[in-house]
């Protein structure tokens, strides 16, 4: 993995880490968020099939309801960029149980990403990418999902 953020099924965004952190993690301090996670549903485009992706992302601590608005809709958007269609956004007070999988501490980040609908080969690029750390971004650790 080379420090780019995948949805879906295991494609890779054409948005870096990088970017993807700040839009997670900063924000101001706004009045909290009684949601702490985003659904995000949408579609991909992929050797001339589209693909149906749902991914959950859930803050493990509080967060600024502005910022849980703008970090989710900024994830969504990472479909249209591989060629789908922008995903459609549901905020949620946690990710729904069970998922295919989950990458708990995403990046180093108080942040848990669930997957699900994923095969095989999609879970097991999921937990690659999840585990992989950099010099610059640390790993998380894979989970079943419960």
């Amino acid at each position: 993995m080379t420090g780019r953020a995948t949805l879906g099924h295991g494609r890779r965004s054409r948005v870096a880490w990088p970017l993807v952190a700040a839009l997670l993690l900063g924000g101001s301090a706004a009045a909290m968020a009684a949601d702490r996670a985003c659904v995000i549903e949408g579609s991909v485009a992929a050797g001339g099939k589209t693909v149906p992706v749902k991914d959950c992302m859930e803050f493990t601590g509080s967060i600024p309801a502005g910022q849980l608005k703008a970090s989710c809709d900024g994830l969504a958007q990472a479909s249209a960029q591989m060629g789908g269609k922008a995903g459609k956004v549901t905020l949620v007070a946690q990710c729904p149980r069970p998922a295919s999988g989950a990458c708990k501490g995403l990046m180093g980040q108080p942040l848990d990403a669930y997957y699900y609908d994923l095969s095989p080969e999609a879970a097991k690029e999921k937990r690659t990418a999840c585990e992989t750390s950099s010099a610059a971004i640390k790993g998380g650790t894979w989970s079943s999902g419960q």
